[in-house]
């Protein structure tokens, strides 16, 4: 674990390729809203790819709130467009 990851620090600015390869932020993708991000092993993996699906459930509430739902997987990007668009999120 790394030291910095503690309750009430700010977390890392992480810059990764998103979806369309377009490189982003997550204080971007934040902006003034809430967050939640979720760290995924990929599509591979059966336990994930189900969490995947019940997150789409919940993003629809999330949005309600203009609360963001980040996810960032292992996955390259053919990969990463095939589990979205296998468990519906956008």
């Amino acid at each position: 674990m790394r030291s910095d990851l503690v309750p009430g620090a700010i977390f890392p600015d992480y810059e990764l390729s998103d979806h369309i390869a377009k490189r982003r932020k997550l204080s971007e993708l934040q902006g003034q809203h809430p967050m939640v991000l979720v760290l995924s092993r990929g599509g591979f993996c059966p336990k994930d790819r189900r969490q995947a699906e019940l997150l789409v459930q919940l993003h629809r509430e999330l949005e309600v709130a203009y609360c963001r739902l980040v996810t960032i997987s292992t996955d390259n990007i053919t990969e990463t467009n095939e589990y979205r668009s296998g468990v519906g999120a956008h």
